[in-house]
């Protein structure tokens, strides 16, 4: 049901799990060790259903203290048909084998991620949501028994609900935290990696089209790049202005030292494949031609 839904519950599983503390310590501490003693057929079930195994061993605590002859799902009798809830399971050959059943009916052999939340909602889910009815509304015992979160009040047998009993069994979750106390290998799953996302688009980079991009690849050919010769014909002739007012009254021994230097320069940088007489031509002639429309 969605009002039961575990994102609506888990934020008061997690609350409450936090908040607890066990008070029949030696209990459940008992009931613990007794799991952890078991720890090998839990692991099993876990094996075969991929549920962990300390929760396996907190459900089975709790519906037939721990009793390997019993039908996980309810405590009844392996060796024959169940008659209460599930009804008409079985008869199993092994715990292991009724175990399996048991958690697939819930379907938490699909759970892939196991946390204190997830488990107390397996276990609720598992024993019933009745003690959440408005006319009852507590913590259910079956997971809070033995805790400072439990209030009275307890399902005597199905359907039979007595709001003045105090449930004297230890809940799946105080039996859970000692288990995690007395064996480290009793641990959350952790949650799924998270993928990593692409590093954000950087807006002041333009992303070209292909048109720009060839166009931006497109160099002339130097004796065509009319564009590059205007402008350096203007920056020498703004240059040489400049250093004629700077010159002025010079000997003219240093302006003919200064063209030698310009004219070597000049030779230098075009490694004498420069055809003045080609390039004079080219300047007064039109290209418009040869532009890329």
């Amino acid at each position: 049901m969605a009002q039961y839904s575990l994102e609506r519950l888990r934020p008061e599983y997690e609350r409450l799990w936090a908040q607890m503390t066990v008070l029949k310590t030696q209990a459940a501490a008992a009931q613990a060790r007794k799991v952890i003693a078991s720890k090998a057929r839990y692991l099993e079930v876990e094996r075969r259903t991929g549920v962990p195994w300390f929760v396996v061993g907190c459900l089975h605590m709790r519906e037939s203290s721990g009793n390997f002859n019993t039908y996980l799902g309810n405590g009844q009798p392996l060796n024959r048909v169940t008659t209460i809830v599930p009804k008409g399971r079985g008869p199993w050959k092994s715990f292991e084998d009724g175990a399996e059943d048991a958690l697939a009916i819930d379907r938490l052999d699909q759970v892939k991620t196991w946390n204190a939340a997830r488990v107390a909602y397996a276990m609720e889910a598992f024993n019933g949501f009745g003690y959440r009815s408005p006319s009852r509304n507590i913590p259910s015992p079956y997971l809070w028994g033995g805790t400072n979160i439990q209030k009275p009040g307890k399902f005597v047998r199905d359907g039979v609900y007595d709001s003045k009993v105090m449930d004297p069994q230890i809940g799946g979750m105080a039996v859970l935290k000692l288990i995690m106390e007395l064996d480290r290998t009793a641990k959350f799953s952790a949650p799924a990696p998270k993928q990593r996302a692409a590093p954000p688009a950087d807006d002041n980079i333009p992303t070209p089209s292909p048109k720009a991009e060839d166009g931006d690849l497109m160099v002339l050919p130097l004796a065509k790049s009319k564009t590059m010769w205007g402008n350096t014909m203007q920056w020498l002739s703004g240059a040489g202005a400049t250093v004629m007012a700077a010159l002025a009254g010079v000997p003219w021994q240093v302006w003919v030292a200064l063209a030698v230097l310009i004219a070597v320069g000049a030779l230098l940088v075009y490694k004498g494949r420069i055809d003045v007489q080609k390039v004079v031509r080219h300047l007064s002639q039109d290209d418009t031609a040869d532009e890329v429309v």
